[in-house]
């Protein structure tokens, strides 16, 4: 009897792929086959950092994640990243180059590479009579702008006290009343957060004005000598949450 039992279970381990010890004690593990066990996934394990190449090519597709309200009814920005460039896009009538004034309207994309250490320039560069004030925590150590009939676009950075054009300059491209630019990360050194603020101007005398700024409710739009900027896009680049999630809202 005992002959026939040592067979079964002789027959039933090898079954399992595992050499029995027929003189185990009871309860002793050394001859229980190994089993892999996964580690309990942690929230956001699965979550991988936005990336979203954009073609620039002047035709919007940009996700519905990726666009944000201004101050100005009839005007939406977009702003995206891969590993390489960030990307915004403007849309509404003034971008059309064909636009009254287009020659005297512009975009400005103001951005801090250290977002909430107050390093970089305090305000913007003055236009005609027109200048802006960053939010609170912002300095601005680069600038792209874009004339809004198309003859110009540049990158700006910061060199205390003054202002000097890059050599490299935004890749830009437009269709109709919608303009996309695309600016190289290398220029934003090591940074892996950078604070993002946009916002239109006409400079035309007698005819200024500041609109279409980043966030609706950022400023009021109109003719302000120092506007006051209270808002910006934090864009953390190793972050899974959309471009336009609330959390990246500062200050």
């Amino acid at each position: 009897m005992r002959s026939a039992l040592a067979t079964l279970v002789f027959l039933a381990a090898c079954s399992r792929g595992t050499s029995p010890n027929l003189d185990a004690a009871p309860g002793d593990r050394r001859d229980a086959p190994e089993v892999a066990v996964d580690a309990p996934a942690l929230p956001g394990d699965d979550l991988a950092p936005v990336r979203h190449t954009i073609v620039v090519d002047g035709i919007d597709d940009f996700f519905a994640s990726e666009q944000f309200a201004t101050t100005s009814n009839g005007y939406d920005a977009r702003v995206t990243w891969d590993e390489t460039h960030l990307y915004l896009g403007y849309g509404g009538p003034d971008l059309d180059p064909a636009a009254l004034d287009a020659a005297s309207k512009w975009l400005f994309v103001a951005i801090d590479v250290d977002p909430g250490a107050a390093t970089g320039a305090a305000q913007s560069l003055a236009y005609n009579t027109q200048h802006a004030v960053f939010p609170a925590g912002f300095g601005a150590e680069l600038y792209a702008r874009y004339k809004c009939d198309g003859s110009f676009a540049t990158l700006e950075q910061f060199a205390a006290p003054d202002w000097m054009t890059s050599a490299t300059a935004p890749q830009v491209a437009r269709s109709g009343s919608f303009v996309e630019l695309a600016i190289p990360r290398a220029v934003f050194g090591t940074a892996t957060t950078v604070g993002v603020v946009t916002w239109m101007i006409n400079e035309k005398p007698d005819f200024e004005g500041t609109f279409a700024g980043l966030y609706a409710g950022n400023f009021t739009d109109g003719y302000q000598p120092a506007l006051a900027l209270t808002k910006y896009l934090r864009a953390d680049f190793t972050s899974p949450r959309a471009p336009n999630d609330p959390l990246n809202q500062a200050p």
